[in-house]
């Protein structure tokens, strides 16, 4: 296997590997193997250096020190007038106007001392790391996040690209090979019941990808930890696979990778579970678009990831009959209002006398309740975002129609509602097989 080290994750090249499994050399497996190619930080270093250039001359010629900061939030559409280019950049100064601002430059000069010295090096430092060399000049663990995306955001790069990341949180477990930059090998398949961390990208030198047909997103880790521990990633009759995740809200590290595999092998499909509620359509929709304080972050998406459920569907007892969808989008058509006429789906069918009630759906008593006041108004926000797209994708169509089904029944579920005493492979397997046929 070609040695390719990277410092970022774009692009890739082919390349075999072998890994065998004791020294002697009695059983090993065959990797396919895809190489990471090199592209050094996107000028991040360049423009580190060019910040702390201005900094030296101010401070020589006896100006005022400014260091420029554009925070994302006032960047978003709404908030400002005309494209981010043309925007007047904002600034912190020092000494300052007030002591408030004093601190926040010597914060955010202290953050850019340790990404420079993390790109010449070539080491990686965790926001983490960052608090804990002053909590108290930093306050809190917070402040360090929301200075570090800001600064990435007005350098116009990625976070990754100054060598912050966050701490590991993500988990994968299946048949596959993450081959470090300093040759180390992380063979996923070996840990079985708890996963293993995945690593930043700018980490990886190459992954083999052996016999994998399909990625599995998961929104629990309690639920990842339970097929993982089935080896569901090898014994699914949708073939082998790859579990993966980010223990509730996606992270970027964990869309990065995402994003990084997808370019490697983009036939790969990569499906996303999630709970019959809210928040889960908004987790799938961040692995597939993005989050609006990360937008500027470049490679931390997958358009291309479909949706496998919960859906509502999935729930009624008798989804399988046809009759059933027409009905419910009939009454969605008569109960929608205001909304856009994209949102739903059309129906020449009458209205149906009575809606599905709770007791329609599997396991109504434990794994299906009733929306809260916060679930309704998050429903709302998403399809507000949905409606404000122009041309909204099949995807976003589909995300709005559940969500309207979620308000109009009232309800929303876990994963485990569409388990079989508590076996969730018999599900996966048919979903699996069925959309991997489909497409």
């Amino acid at each position: 296997m070609d040695e390719i080290s990277t410092n970022s994750t774009e692009g890739y090249s082919q390349g075999t590997g072998t890994h065998s499994q004791d020294s002697s050399g009695a059983s090993s497996v065959n990797y396919d193997a895809v190489n990471v190619v090199a592209v050094a930080g996107n000028g991040a270093l360049d423009r580190i250096e060019s910040l702390l250039e201005a900094i030296v001359d101010a401070v020589t010629t006896g100006n005022e020190i400014m260091i420029p900061y554009r925070t994302v939030r006032a960047s978003r559409p709404g908030r400002s007038q005309g494209p981010p280019a043309a925007r007047q950049a904002g600034v912190v100064r020092f000494p300052g106007r007030t002591i408030q601002e004093a601190k926040k430059f010597e914060a955010l000069l202290c953050i850019i001392e340790l990404s420079h010295e993390a790109l010449l090096s070539g080491m990686l430092i965790t926001k983490r790391n960052i608090y804990y060399q002053s909590p108290d000049l930093f306050g809190s663990q917070v402040a360090v996040d929301v200075m570090v995306d800001n600064l990435a955001f007005t350098l116009g790069v990625g976070r990754g690209d100054l060598n912050i990341v966050a701490t590991a949180k993500g988990l994968i477990s299946g048949p596959i090979m993450l081959i470090s930059r300093d040759g180390s090998v992380i063979d996923c398949g070996l840990s079985h019941s708890t996963g293993i961390l995945l690593p930043s990208t700018s980490e990886i030198r190459s992954i083999g990808f052996h016999e994998v047909q399909w990625i599995l997103v998961i929104e629990k880790e309690a639920t990842f930890r339970t097929l993982a521990a089935a080896q569901y990633a090898k014994n699914s009759r949708a073939g082998h696979g790859i579990l993966i995740t980010a223990k509730g809200f996606p992270d970027l590290a964990t869309r990065r990778f995402l994003s990084l595999v997808h370019s490697m092998r983009p036939s790969l499909v990569i499906f996303g579970l999630a709970d019959f509620d809210p928040d889960g359509i908004s987790i799938v929709r961040t692995y597939q678009n993005g989050s609006r304080r990360l937008e500027h972050e470049n490679e931390a998406t997958v358009p291309s990831l479909c949706w496998l459920g919960v859906k509502s569907r999935d729930l009624l007892s008798s989804w399988q009959s046809p009759a059933v969808d027409d009905e419910e989008d009939q009454e969605l058509h008569g109960t929608t209002g205001g909304e856009s006429p994209q949102l739903v789906e059309n129906s020449d069918h009458q209205r149906p006398a009575k809606r599905p009630r709770l007791s329609d759906f599997r396991n109504p008593s434990d794994k299906v309740s009733s929306l809260t006041l916060r679930d309704r108004k998050k429903a709302g926000d998403i399809l507000r975002a949905i409606s404000s797209v122009e041309l909204p994708s099949g995807g976003g169509l589909e995300h709005a129609q559940e969500l309207q089904r979620m308000l109009m029944l009232n309800i929303k579920a876990e994963i485990q509602a569409v388990d079989s005493y508590g076996d969730l492979s018999t599900w996966l397997d048919d979903n699996l097989c069925a959309r991997m046929h489909a497409d």
